[in-house]
């Protein structure tokens, strides 16, 4: 073992220090002071530029984060102003009176105002009803109504600490408003309230979503200063009746709003939509050099809108515009600006619901304020160390020797605070001062227990902030549970539960804490368990979520409950648990269950309805051919002659039954038109020979009482409207037998046609009894008959169903009578509008030289309209060599078919009995007419109609109104395809 020569302390620490250490200490203390100073420039960089970014980063994140907290207390009016928009459309619905107290303070002035004289009792709210209208016309009522409200007023505004006021002003100059001031005192007499920003900002020109929104800044007619305003329309029966608000003064924003805090001495402001300064804090009054309006003395009456001044307007300033260009546009930002001669640094955050701009102002010298005094430290320091080495280094020469001794004492001291600094990192003081020994490895390892005191701090606050996030996720997490209905479950792969989250554990098959950790086997019945089981399984193995629905009895009964079960993956993305979400949709189960029940009922209903209606047809119609039928083999039975008295009997019976054969077909219509399924052919018609032929029916009926019938169309002969002819030659035959029957002997009635825009008027004016106004109202309701006691004809239904038809036809129907005078009933119906060109075309082809040809050619044509066969039949008649055929009617176009087997058969989709769509399936099932070109010819123009009859096997499809160019080139296309 090798033995080391042993020195005292003293001698081996002298010898050693001039031997090795001296001179290398000297060196590394002169490096050390060095780098000192290169690391100190570097630092200084570094931390400058690191401040920056973060003081940019606290002041975004700060702006954001006060953003919010002001989005929530403006949220809260907006919502407390809504609660008040619904409780005073809900007083507005309701009749009030006045109370006794109520009654009592309120009186008229000597200027026509109707004001609260005095306060409440118990506190309540302040009424002017403006002069601006007249006593009688003030809304007594109306008052009441709303002061029925004045407890809400009272708690909104004593729930808000920013609200200055609670008011609901009407379209007719109504106030109420709370809490309590002297009105007359305040407003004017005639003082006109929807001229003001807290009246029109609500209507529909600004507001059309009539919602709730905020006003700019405006000097309040109420007394409170400069304040913004929450506010809502309030609509009665589509009616604006008034808008209702919740006022908040300037100087309450700025002193409660306002109140931020915000680092490095900045301040806070908001700025409205347009620019304007909404409220501005004592500081920032200096630097943008203008006085907040937070309070106004009044020397007279507010007349009109008052809004802060531009100079208020950062869009206007021109010191601000740089910052306002910026800010428009963007909801949140940083820039740097330079106000009062001092650059600052300016960010914001946008607030949702008004739309303001929360800004932020700090000096930019206040954020590196501290790094300057730290640097000059620095430097201070760095001079001191340079002066006290050379003076330690002077006297150390000096001192060494004497002080030798010493040196075991002065080398354990450095040990000695290292160890108590570790002792207080131990007891949670981790952030220690940096302490500097000349002895390299000592200044080594107190450096690094001083890191490691600062990295354990950093460690423990970060594990605080990341506890304190759970917690507040694990708080969240509750709140939620307890605010929706849903049962959330975790479970294994083996089906047993881990936890459950529930706010109503009725909807548990068993006390929460009985189901932990037993299995889904254990909770349900053995069919719904293995459907559980099988849907873990089939989750499990394709990593999707599933839904299923499953019937339970719970410790409230059976409940219906639809589940969605989803993976939950770890953070090694490996399958971990199962998540279940369940809903109880018991009351969506029964809803769907007598929707069901209604849906079949309704069917059997109308199912009936129609069976009942066509037997009814069928027995009433067999009958009635044989009255009829027999009726008129008397009247004309030429070899066995009645006498007057049995032709009079003979009439009576004809005329009975035919009146009974109407009112059938008119029940028959009406309930048609009720089950959707009578139809019309909407196309152009002529409304000349259709007025000729009601004419010519009508006429006779007045002759019989002498009734002078007398008509106007000349100007209109030629003229077309678009309707179904059938059914407007119905409708005016409807009409004008009622002018008939409900006239007098030897009256009048006239029927004229006017144009209208582009409508045609066809008006029905009679001399007969009027109808009482009363009765006008319930004329088109079916069977409601004028003079029901009276001896006249009639169901009650005609008029319903004339109503009917023209709204088919895409008309309308009006009436309008006088008692002893007569009515005036008149229909207006589409004109058609290029019947000229129709007209011309018709004529064109007319006129040409026709076509001559060796071979007939054969044409069906089906049509039920004597206009369109007749239009037809001119275009053809340049053809020498096709002969046309016509049937009014499917059944009889079919037997044409097979009878002539024609070359082209043009079909009309809109037919009486079977329609064109029946007729082509059954041409196309029969042997002599499968083949044979069949063209749809309908006034169904729309694209999907096309698409539809093309698709049903139409070899070509030609809308209404005819053009003839094109009628013709289809002519040549499919009757001379061969030639």
């Amino acid at each position: 073992m090798k033995h080391h020569q042993k020195w005292p302390l003293t001698k081996w620490i002298w010898s050693s220090f001039i031997r090795t250490a001296l001179i290398p200490l000297l060196v590394v203390e002169l490096l050390f002071i060095g780098m000192y100073f290169v690391t100190y420039e570097w630092s200084k960089r570094t931390t400058v530029d690191s401040l920056r970014e973060e003081a940019h980063q606290d002041l975004q994140q700060m702006a954001s984060r006060e953003g919010e907290v002001i989005a929530n207390q403006i949220q809260s009016i907006s919502n407390s102003t809504n609660l008040y928009r619904k409780q005073v459309a809900k007083a507005l619905e309701v009749p009030a009176q006045l109370s006794p107290e109520d009654e009592n303070r309120l009186g008229y002035s000597s200027k026509g105002v109707y004001y609260s004289k005095s306060n409440l009792d118990n506190d309540g709210a302040a009424v002017y009803y403006s002069a601006i209208r007249t006593a009688a016309k003030h809304d007594k009522e109306k008052v009441a109504q709303l002061l029925s409200t004045q407890s809400l007023m009272k708690d909104i505004y004593e729930t808000h600490l920013l609200a200055s006021a609670v008011y609901m002003n009407t379209y007719d100059s109504l106030n109420i408003i709370y809490p309590y001031f002297d009105v007359l005192d305040q407003y004017s007499a005639s003082m006109y309230i929807p001229q003001y920003n807290f009246y029109f900002k609500a209507n529909e020109e600004y507001n059309p979503s009539r919602g709730v929104v905020w006003t700019d800044a405006y000097l309040d007619p109420a007394g409170k200063g400069w304040i913004a305003s929450s506010i809502a329309p309030v609509y009665n029966r589509g009616f604006l009746e008034g808008v209702v608000g919740i006022d908040v003064t300037i100087s309450n924003i700025a002193n409660n709003v306002l109140d931020l805090n915000i680092p490095w001495s900045g301040f806070g402001m908001l700025i409205e939509e347009d620019g304007t300064i909404l409220a501005l804090p004592k500081q920032g009054e200096e630097v943008f050099g203008i006085t907040e309006l937070n309070e106004h003395t009044y020397q007279s009456a507010v007349m009109k809108n008052t809004l802060k001044p531009d100079k208020f307007n950062m869009f206007k300033r021109k010191e601000t515009q740089h910052i306002a260009s910026i800010m428009d546009g963007k909801k949140n930002g940083m820039t740097k600006a330079n106000l009062n001669n001092e650059q600052q640094l300016v960010v914001w955050s946008t607030i949702p619901e008004t739309g303001w701009k929360l800004m932020a102002v700090v000096k930019e010298n206040n954020i590196y304020k501290n790094i300057s005094t730290v640097n000059s430290h620095l430097i201070k320091i760095g001079v001191l160390m340079i002066a006290g080495l050379l003076i330690v280094y002077l006297l150390y020469f000096l001192y060494l020797y004497r002080k030798t001794h010493k040196m075991s004492n002065q080398i354990s001291e450095p040990l000695v605070e290292m160890n108590e600094m570790v002792d207080d990192i131990g007891k949670g003081n981790y952030f220690q001062s940096q302490k500097s020994f000349s002895i390299i490895e000592l200044d080594k390892i107190s450096n690094s227990i001083t890191a490691m005191g600062h990295n354990l701090g950093s460690a423990y606050k970060e594990l605080e902030s990341a506890q304190s996030k759970v917690e507040d996720k694990e708080s969240d997490l509750r709140a939620l549970i307890s605010s929706i209905d849903d049962i959330i479950m975790r479970i294994d792969s083996d089906g047993r539960y881990i936890n459950i989250w529930t706010s109503d554990e009725q909807k548990l098959t068993r006390p929460k804490d009985e189901l932990f950790r037993s299995s889904i086997q254990e909770v349900f019945p053995k069919e719904d368990a293995d459907l559980f089981m099988s849907t873990i399984k089939e989750v499990d193995r394709t990593k999707q979520s599933k839904n299923l629905e499953y019937y339970i009895q719970t410790m409230s009964g059976y409940r219906w409950f639809q589940g969605r079960l989803s993976p939950i993956y770890g953070t090694d993305d490996q399958q971990k648990h199962f998540v279940l979400s369940v809903r109880d949709i018991t009351d969506l189960k029964e809803l769907q269950e007598s929707l069901r029940h209604a849906k079949e009922e309704a069917e059997r209903a109308s199912a009936a309805k129609s069976d009942f209606l066509s037997s009814m047809s069928h027995e009433l119609r067999t009958p009635m051919n044989a009255i009829l039928g027999f009726a008129q083999l008397l009247e004309f039975d030429a070899d066995e002659s009645l006498t007057e008295s049995q032709l009079e009997n003979v009439e009576e019976i004809i005329k009975a039954g035919n009146h009974l054969l109407t009112l059938i077909n008119e029940i028959l219509d009406l309930a048609k038109i009720e089950s959707g399924k009578l139809t019309v052919s909407i196309e152009p018609v002529e409304i000349a020979p259709v007025v000729e032929e009601v004419m010519s029916i009508t006429q006779p009926l007045a002759d019989r009482r002498e009734i002078t019938l007398d008509q106007s169309i000349e100007p209109y002969e030629s003229t077309y409207v678009y309707a179904d002819r059938t059914r407007l030659k119905q409708v005016l035959l409807n009409l004008l037998s009622n002018a008939v029957k409900y006239n007098e002997d030897r009256g009048k009635i006239r029927f004229s046609c006017y144009t209208q825009n582009d409508h045609m008027q066809f008006i029905v004016e009679d001399s007969g009894f009027g109808i009482e106004e009363e009765e006008i109202q319930h004329i088109f309701e079916p069977f409601t008959r004028v003079k029901e006691d009276s001896p006249i004809e009639g169901t009650g239904i005609g008029l319903t169903l004339t109503k009917q038809l023209v709204a088919m036809m895409n008309g309308t129907i009006s009436v309008k009578s006088q008692v002893g005078k007569g009515s005036t009933f008149w229909v207006e119906l589409p004109l058609v509008e290029e019947v000229e060109g129709i007209n011309q075309g018709v004529s064109a082809a007319i006129n040409e030289e026709p076509f001559s040809f060796v071979n007939k050619k054969k044409l069906l044509y089906i049509e039920d309209n004597p206009a369109n066969l007749h239009l037809v039949q001119k275009i053809l008649r340049k053809y020498d060599d096709i002969e046309l055929f016509s049937a009014v009617n499917g059944e009889i176009g079919i037997d044409l078919a097979q009878a002539h087997e024609p070359d082209l058969i043009l079909l009309d989709l809109n037919l009486p009995g079977i329609d064109g769509y029946e007729v082509l399936e059954k041409l196309r099932g029969i042997h002599e007419t499968k083949n044979i070109t069949i063209v749809a010819i309908s006034a169904n123009a729309m694209p999907r109609d096309v698409e539809k009859g093309l698709a049903a096997g139409f070899q070509d499809y030609m809308t209404k109104p005819l053009q003839v160019s094109k009628f013709s080139q289809m002519i040549h296309k499919y009757m001379y395809k061969d030639d």
